[in-house]
Protein backbone atom coordinates (compact mmCIF):
# COMPACT_ATOMS: atom_id res chain seq x y z
CA UNK A 1 0.00 0.00 0.00
CA UNK A 2 1.50 3.55 -1.19
CA UNK A 3 1.91 6.11 1.67
CA UNK A 4 -0.77 8.48 0.23
CA UNK A 5 -2.88 5.28 0.09
CA UNK A 6 -2.35 5.04 3.79
CA UNK A 7 -2.52 8.50 4.65
CA UNK A 8 -6.29 8.31 3.01
CA UNK A 9 -7.25 5.05 5.69
CA UNK A 10 -6.05 6.98 8.50
CA UNK A 11 -7.59 10.26 7.89
CA UNK A 12 -11.00 7.92 7.06
CA UNK A 13 -10.21 5.67 10.42
CA UNK A 14 -9.89 8.91 12.40
CA UNK A 15 -12.80 10.77 11.00
CA UNK A 16 -15.24 7.40 11.58
CA UNK A 17 -14.15 7.28 15.54
CA UNK A 18 -14.58 10.97 16.24
CA UNK A 19 -18.09 11.01 14.25
CA UNK A 20 -18.85 8.05 16.73
CA UNK A 21 -17.66 10.55 19.76
CA UNK A 22 -19.83 13.27 18.79
CA UNK A 23 -22.73 10.91 18.27
CA UNK A 24 -22.41 9.22 21.32
CA UNK A 25 -21.84 12.75 23.59
CA UNK A 26 -25.11 13.88 22.38
CA UNK A 27 -27.15 10.26 22.67
CA UNK A 28 -29.60 10.59 25.38
CA UNK A 29 -31.33 7.39 26.90
CA UNK A 30 -34.33 9.10 25.50
CA UNK A 31 -33.48 8.80 22.24
CA UNK A 32 -33.17 12.48 22.03
CA UNK A 33 -30.63 15.19 21.25
CA UNK A 34 -31.47 18.35 22.95
CA UNK A 35 -29.00 21.15 24.54
CA UNK A 36 -30.58 23.68 27.63
CA UNK A 37 -27.37 25.76 27.10
CA UNK A 38 -28.12 26.38 23.26
CA UNK A 39 -31.61 27.20 23.65
CA UNK A 40 -31.28 29.43 26.96
CA UNK A 41 -27.46 30.69 25.98
CA UNK A 42 -27.39 31.11 22.70
CA UNK A 43 -31.27 31.71 21.63
CA UNK A 44 -32.27 33.66 24.97
CA UNK A 45 -35.14 31.25 25.31
CA UNK A 46 -37.06 31.08 28.79
CA UNK A 47 -38.17 28.05 30.79
CA UNK A 48 -41.56 29.71 30.39
CA UNK A 49 -41.25 28.76 26.34
CA UNK A 50 -40.94 25.19 26.73
CA UNK A 51 -42.18 24.31 30.19
CA UNK A 52 -45.87 24.99 30.37
CA UNK A 53 -47.43 25.31 33.58
CA UNK A 54 -50.11 22.98 34.59
CA UNK A 55 -53.69 23.28 37.17
CA UNK A 56 -51.58 21.99 39.90
CA UNK A 57 -49.06 24.43 39.60
CA UNK A 58 -46.59 21.67 37.75
CA UNK A 59 -44.21 23.00 34.59
CA UNK A 60 -45.06 20.30 31.89
CA UNK A 61 -42.16 18.60 29.49
CA UNK A 62 -41.88 20.24 26.32
CA UNK A 63 -44.08 18.24 23.55
CA UNK A 64 -43.98 18.04 19.86
CA UNK A 65 -46.62 20.80 19.91
CA UNK A 66 -44.13 22.89 21.98
CA UNK A 67 -41.46 22.54 19.54
CA UNK A 68 -44.03 23.46 16.54
CA UNK A 69 -43.80 26.72 17.93
CA UNK A 70 -40.58 27.58 17.15
CA UNK A 71 -39.92 24.83 14.78
CA UNK A 72 -41.19 24.11 11.32
CA UNK A 73 -41.15 20.32 10.74
CA UNK A 74 -43.96 18.17 9.50
CA UNK A 75 -44.47 15.09 12.24
CA UNK A 76 -46.34 12.76 9.16
CA UNK A 77 -43.39 13.40 6.68
CA UNK A 78 -40.20 13.19 8.83
CA UNK A 79 -36.89 13.80 7.14
CA UNK A 80 -33.58 14.47 7.46
CA UNK A 81 -33.59 17.27 9.68
CA UNK A 82 -35.30 14.99 12.26
CA UNK A 83 -31.89 13.81 13.08
CA UNK A 84 -30.75 17.28 14.34
CA UNK A 85 -33.34 15.95 17.70
CA UNK A 86 -33.47 12.74 17.45
CA UNK A 87 -30.89 10.09 17.58
CA UNK A 88 -30.71 7.50 14.93
CA UNK A 89 -31.83 4.80 17.02
CA UNK A 90 -34.74 6.70 17.60
CA UNK A 91 -35.48 7.65 13.47
CA UNK A 92 -35.32 3.44 13.41
CA UNK A 93 -38.13 3.14 15.62
CA UNK A 94 -40.18 5.21 13.93
CA UNK A 95 -39.13 8.13 16.14
CA UNK A 96 -40.28 6.95 19.11
CA UNK A 97 -39.65 8.65 22.70
CA UNK A 98 -38.58 6.05 25.14
CA UNK A 99 -40.24 6.96 28.51
CA UNK A 100 -37.51 7.08 31.19
CA UNK A 101 -38.62 5.52 34.64
CA UNK A 102 -38.50 7.55 37.68
CA UNK A 103 -36.48 6.70 40.68
CA UNK A 104 -37.67 5.58 43.93
CA UNK A 105 -37.33 8.67 45.20
CA UNK A 106 -38.65 10.91 42.44
CA UNK A 107 -41.69 8.81 42.03
CA UNK A 108 -42.58 9.06 45.97
CA UNK A 109 -41.88 12.89 45.36
CA UNK A 110 -44.38 15.39 46.20
CA UNK A 111 -43.35 18.79 45.08
CA UNK A 112 -44.77 22.08 43.62
CA UNK A 113 -43.16 24.19 40.99
CA UNK A 114 -45.82 26.91 42.12
CA UNK A 115 -44.61 26.79 45.81
CA UNK A 116 -40.96 27.91 44.25
CA UNK A 117 -41.64 29.90 41.46
CA UNK A 118 -39.92 32.59 43.09
CA UNK A 119 -36.45 31.18 42.60
CA UNK A 120 -34.60 31.32 39.47
CA UNK A 121 -34.86 28.05 37.67
CA UNK A 122 -31.01 27.48 37.64
CA UNK A 123 -31.29 27.43 41.34
CA UNK A 124 -32.30 23.85 41.67
CA UNK A 125 -31.31 22.87 37.46
CA UNK A 126 -27.81 24.00 38.27
CA UNK A 127 -26.59 22.08 34.68
CA UNK A 128 -29.18 23.93 32.08
CA UNK A 129 -27.05 27.01 31.64
CA UNK A 130 -23.91 24.18 30.83
CA UNK A 131 -25.61 21.17 29.92
CA UNK A 132 -25.77 20.01 26.12
CA UNK A 133 -27.93 17.13 27.15
CA UNK A 134 -31.54 16.78 28.91
CA UNK A 135 -32.11 17.86 32.57
CA UNK A 136 -31.29 15.04 35.78
CA UNK A 137 -33.38 17.29 37.73
CA UNK A 138 -31.71 18.31 41.06
CA UNK A 139 -30.60 15.83 43.84
CA UNK A 140 -31.82 15.27 47.34
CA UNK A 141 -28.76 16.96 48.67
CA UNK A 142 -29.13 20.22 46.72
CA UNK A 143 -32.65 20.44 47.88
CA UNK A 144 -31.62 19.98 51.64
CA UNK A 145 -28.92 22.56 51.15
CA UNK A 146 -31.16 25.13 49.68
CA UNK A 147 -34.02 24.26 52.28
CA UNK A 148 -31.85 24.68 55.44
CA UNK A 149 -30.45 27.95 53.79
CA UNK A 150 -34.05 29.34 53.64
CA UNK A 151 -35.87 28.24 56.43
CA UNK A 152 -37.91 25.23 54.42
CA UNK A 153 -38.97 22.19 55.92
CA UNK A 154 -36.31 19.59 56.35
CA UNK A 155 -38.86 16.41 57.65
CA UNK A 156 -39.65 13.24 55.22
CA UNK A 157 -43.40 13.79 55.50
CA UNK A 158 -43.33 17.58 53.62
CA UNK A 159 -41.32 16.25 50.60
CA UNK A 160 -42.42 12.69 50.64
CA UNK A 161 -45.47 10.36 50.23
CA UNK A 162 -43.92 6.97 51.99
CA UNK A 163 -40.69 7.73 52.29
CA UNK A 164 -39.64 7.87 56.17
CA UNK A 165 -36.23 7.84 58.13
CA UNK A 166 -38.05 5.46 60.50
CA UNK A 167 -38.70 3.07 57.79
CA UNK A 168 -36.49 0.87 55.52
CA UNK A 169 -36.16 1.29 51.73
CA UNK A 170 -37.54 -1.38 49.47
CA UNK A 171 -33.68 -1.74 48.73
CA UNK A 172 -33.01 -2.60 52.53
CA UNK A 173 -33.79 -6.56 51.77
CA UNK A 174 -32.58 -9.78 53.36
CA UNK A 175 -29.69 -9.56 51.67
CA UNK A 176 -28.98 -6.17 52.07
CA UNK A 177 -26.38 -6.46 54.90
CA UNK A 178 -24.18 -8.19 52.53
CA UNK A 179 -25.07 -5.88 49.37
CA UNK A 180 -24.58 -2.38 51.25
CA UNK A 181 -20.96 -2.18 50.63
CA UNK A 182 -20.99 -2.14 46.86
CA UNK A 183 -23.72 -0.09 47.14
CA UNK A 184 -22.93 2.53 49.30
CA UNK A 185 -19.70 3.00 46.86
CA UNK A 186 -22.79 4.16 43.77
CA UNK A 187 -24.44 6.44 45.52
CA UNK A 188 -24.17 8.98 48.56
CA UNK A 189 -28.04 8.83 49.24
CA UNK A 190 -27.14 7.02 52.32
CA UNK A 191 -26.55 10.33 53.89
CA UNK A 192 -30.00 10.94 53.99
CA UNK A 193 -30.80 8.58 56.90
CA UNK A 194 -27.33 8.28 58.45
CA UNK A 195 -26.23 11.90 58.19
CA UNK A 196 -22.74 10.91 60.17
CA UNK A 197 -22.01 8.30 57.71
CA UNK A 198 -18.08 7.55 58.74
CA UNK A 199 -19.65 6.98 62.88
CA UNK A 200 -22.86 4.90 61.70
CA UNK A 201 -20.52 2.65 59.35
CA UNK A 202 -17.67 2.72 62.05
CA UNK A 203 -19.89 1.24 65.02
CA UNK A 204 -20.58 -1.73 63.27
CA UNK A 205 -17.54 -2.46 61.27
CA UNK A 206 -14.73 -1.99 64.43
CA UNK A 207 -16.53 -4.53 66.12
CA UNK A 208 -17.75 -6.92 63.15
CA UNK A 209 -15.05 -7.82 61.03
CA UNK A 210 -16.49 -7.96 56.89
CA UNK A 211 -17.30 -10.95 55.35
CA UNK A 212 -14.43 -11.44 53.48
CA UNK A 213 -12.01 -11.55 56.63
CA UNK A 214 -12.44 -15.38 56.59
CA UNK A 215 -10.41 -17.89 57.90
CA UNK A 216 -6.46 -17.36 56.14
CA UNK A 217 -7.26 -13.97 55.35
CA UNK A 218 -4.72 -12.81 57.47
CA UNK A 219 -1.95 -15.19 55.24
CA UNK A 220 -3.50 -15.26 51.73
CA UNK A 221 -6.03 -12.63 51.02
CA UNK A 222 -5.60 -9.20 52.29
CA UNK A 223 -2.19 -8.72 50.76
CA UNK A 224 -3.76 -8.94 47.05
CA UNK A 225 -6.73 -7.31 48.32
CA UNK A 226 -4.78 -4.12 49.62
CA UNK A 227 -2.93 -4.05 46.47
CA UNK A 228 -6.31 -3.42 44.49
CA UNK A 229 -7.43 -1.11 46.77
CA UNK A 230 -5.72 0.25 49.89
CA UNK A 231 -8.18 3.26 50.32
CA UNK A 232 -10.85 0.72 51.72
CA UNK A 233 -8.80 -1.04 54.22
CA UNK A 234 -8.16 2.52 55.42
CA UNK A 235 -11.77 2.47 56.47
CA UNK A 236 -11.06 0.31 59.47
CA UNK A 237 -7.11 0.61 59.45
CA UNK A 238 -4.30 3.22 59.70
CA UNK A 239 -0.89 2.58 57.29
CA UNK A 240 1.28 1.87 61.18
CA UNK A 241 -1.44 -1.53 61.61
CA UNK A 242 0.11 -3.14 58.39
CA UNK A 243 3.85 -2.00 59.61
CA UNK A 244 3.28 -3.03 63.31
CA UNK A 245 2.98 -6.39 61.64
CA UNK A 246 4.99 -7.20 58.51
CA UNK A 247 7.76 -5.49 60.48
CA UNK A 248 8.50 -8.77 62.47
CA UNK A 249 6.82 -11.03 60.33
CA UNK A 250 7.18 -11.75 56.63
CA UNK A 251 4.96 -12.01 53.71
CA UNK A 252 4.16 -15.79 53.41
CA UNK A 253 5.44 -15.41 49.44
CA UNK A 254 9.14 -14.70 51.16
CA UNK A 255 9.22 -18.16 52.59
CA UNK A 256 8.35 -19.92 49.19
CA UNK A 257 11.96 -21.90 48.43
CA UNK A 258 12.47 -20.18 45.29
CA UNK A 259 11.92 -16.59 46.18
CA UNK A 260 15.43 -15.33 45.80
CA UNK A 261 15.66 -16.98 42.34
CA UNK A 262 17.68 -15.44 40.02
CA UNK A 263 15.38 -16.44 36.98
CA UNK A 264 13.23 -13.60 35.90
CA UNK A 265 10.01 -15.90 35.83
CA UNK A 266 10.10 -17.12 39.30
CA UNK A 267 9.82 -15.74 42.92
CA UNK A 268 10.81 -12.34 44.06
CA UNK A 269 11.87 -11.39 40.36
CA UNK A 270 8.44 -12.04 39.33
CA UNK A 271 6.67 -10.47 42.07
CA UNK A 272 8.46 -7.27 41.93
CA UNK A 273 7.61 -6.96 38.05
CA UNK A 274 4.51 -7.32 38.34
CA UNK A 275 3.63 -4.89 41.45
CA UNK A 276 6.48 -3.29 42.18
CA UNK A 277 5.21 -0.88 44.57
CA UNK A 278 3.98 -3.28 46.83
CA UNK A 279 7.40 -3.95 47.47
CA UNK A 280 8.35 -0.04 48.68
CA UNK A 281 6.01 -0.67 51.42
CA UNK A 282 8.92 -2.52 53.07
CA UNK A 283 11.86 -2.29 51.13
CA UNK A 284 13.58 1.02 49.39
CA UNK A 285 14.78 0.76 45.89
CA UNK A 286 18.22 1.24 46.17
CA UNK A 287 18.14 -1.81 48.34
CA UNK A 288 18.02 -3.93 45.15
CA UNK A 289 21.32 -3.08 44.56
CA UNK A 290 22.81 -4.52 47.19
CA UNK A 291 22.54 -7.42 45.69
CA UNK A 292 22.08 -7.32 41.93
CA UNK A 293 25.18 -4.69 41.41
CA UNK A 294 27.32 -7.68 40.40
CA UNK A 295 24.52 -10.07 39.53
CA UNK A 296 23.69 -11.19 35.56
CA UNK A 297 20.49 -11.97 35.40
CA UNK A 298 19.75 -15.60 33.66
CA UNK A 299 17.81 -15.14 30.49
CA UNK A 300 15.56 -18.15 29.11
Amino acid sequence: MCKQKKTLLWIGLAALVFGALILGACRSSVGLKFSHRFHIVEQEASCDDCHKTDADGNRTAATMDTCQECHEFDVDKPGPDCLLCHTPDSAAKDYEIEKVEKSEGFTDLIFSHEVHADFDCSKCHQAINKDKDLDAGPDMNLCLKCHKSEDGPTDCESCHNKIREEIKPESHSQDWESRHGFASKLSTSCTYCHPNRQAFCEKCHKTEKPKDHKFGWKTTGHGVEATHDRRLCTTCHTAGYCTDCHKHQEPVSHKRGDWMSYQRENGHAEAAHRNFRSCNVCHETGECMKCHKGIVLRKK
